[in-house]
């Protein structure tokens, strides 16, 4: 699990109108982590957050908390 795998998989959600469709589609949470591990993505929910992080840093945004 990565970190790198998370931030591809924030920028595929970004870029690809498809993909994005078929997440929000999942039913459950369960059925989105299956699906998200089906197209090759590997990482943990703290991985995730890192990697917003990263990519909020990285491009200067700052995020609502």
């Amino acid at each position: 699990m990565t970190v790198q795998s998370a931030k591809d998989y924030i920028t595929r959600m970004r870029e690809d109108e498809e993909f994005h469709r078929k997440i929000n589609a999942c039913e459950s949470d369960d059925t989105n982590w299956v699906f998200i591990r089906q197209e090759g993505y590997d990482f943990t929910v703290q991985e995730f957050k890192q990697a917003a992080e990263e990519i909020y840093a990285e491009k200067g945004i700052d995020p609502i908390r």
